[in-house]
């Protein structure tokens, strides 16, 4: 899950260990009504909001621009596998990508993404928007780039 939020190993571990250590603090707090998992993601899901939140300056310094290109190959049906989504996905600016998971993947409303995150719910829609365009416009140059290949 932390992966889809990071293209950094490093950080995806850091991010994991934090929420570990919450985890195994909070323990005590877990009521075994509702599924362990879920419980679990929940924390998760705030240690990922909380490295991002304390790394915001350095995010919001990251242009589009800087993203590297994607030039990973659609299989023959034009299905995304897993693998190459997450690639796909890691290509947006950080902020984005946080807040795309957020709302698309994991369901969290942009009102909750927003006191997560410390943004505005409109700021939180525009990420979303923006990701959008930005995988839209990804998604159609390698579908433009697979159409023109050799055979």
């Amino acid at each position: 899950m932390i992966r889809r939020y990071t293209s950094d190993r490093d950080k995806a571990v850091d991010i994991l260990n934090n929420g570990f250590l919450r985890a195994f603090k909070k323990i005590g707090d877990y009521s075994h009504t509702g599924s362990f998992e879920g419980w679990l993601r929940r924390i998760m899901i705030h240690a990922i909001a909380d490295y991002f939140r304390s790394a915001q300056a350095q995010i919001k310094a990251q242009a589009v621009g800087e993203i590297p290109e994607y030039a990973h190959y659609t299989d023959d049906n034009n299905q995304l596998e897993y693998k190459e989504l997450l690639l796909v996905l890691q290509q947006l600016p950080p902020t984005t990508r946080v807040v795309i998971n957020l709302f698309i993947i994991e369901g969290y409303a942009h009102k909750e993404i927003a006191s997560l995150l410390n943004i505005s719910s409109g700021t939180s829609k525009w990420h979303v928007a923006e990701g959008k365009r930005i995988l839209k416009e990804q998604l159609l140059a390698q579908r433009s780039f697979d159409n023109n290949k050799p055979v």
